[in-house]
């Protein structure tokens, strides 16, 4: 697989970044892969709980194209700029969507935000848990990244659960540093992984 960063600082500016190469991954009952079109209701779907704009990005209200546009444009653009690995997480018996996570913001210095979110059905179950690292491995194995950043709008406890049991070190927190679903500034928890912490 094609390096997601090139060595040397500020080497991204000057080189054309290569595509990263979608993958698969598999987690005991979950299975990790690239967004189909087929997800686009399903995704659609899972984002009208309102527990997911509350603490994400995503838009409200969430519609369709959204999920359209999240599934078949900005996921597929971010692998092909090497900027992001979205991911779907789906039973790997079923393939029914549990959860929807992501490795973004790569640079060519190895660091990345790592994101997840999980459908109401799903939670409670340590799937994002499970998935989260699954991908960490995968990320610091094969793209070789170095620092993963993890952050949460300042009350989202489950997503902070998640972050402690991946081993994530809680670093602080940032003012307005973070604008949710509602298109308002937060304050948000900040943690850390590095490559070279011990295994969660």
């Amino acid at each position: 697989m094609p390096p997601a960063r090139r060595p040397g600082p500020g080497a991204g500016r000057a080189l054309q970044r290569v595509p990263l190469e979608p993958v698969e991954i598999t987690a005991g009952a979950l299975h990790l892969r690239p967004w189909k079109t087929s997800d686009v209701d399903a995704v659609c779907g899972a984002c009208q709980d309102p527990e997911i704009p509350r603490w994400t990005r995503v838009p409200v209200p969430y519609t369709r194209d959204h999920a359209e546009d999240f599934v078949c444009r900005q996921a597929v653009e971010a692998w092909a700029t090497a900027t992001g690995t979205p991911l779907a997480v789906v039973d790997a018996t079923t393939e029914a969507l549990l959860a929807s996570v992501a490795l973004q913001d790569l640079t060519d210095e190895g660091d990345a935000e790592i994101s997840y979110w999980c459908a109401a059905g799903a939670r409670g179950q340590g799937v994002a848990t499970r998935a989260s690292a699954a991908l960490l491995r995968w990320g610091f194995g094969a793209l070789g990244l170095e620092r993963v950043e993890w952050r949460a709008a300042v009350g989202n406890h489950a997503s902070r659960r998640v972050a402690e049991k991946l081993g994530f070190t809680l670093d602080g927190t940032l003012r307005s540093a973070i604008v949710l679903g509602d298109g308002v500034r937060h304050d948000c928890w900040i943690g850390t992984r590095l490559a070279t912490d011990p295994p969660a």
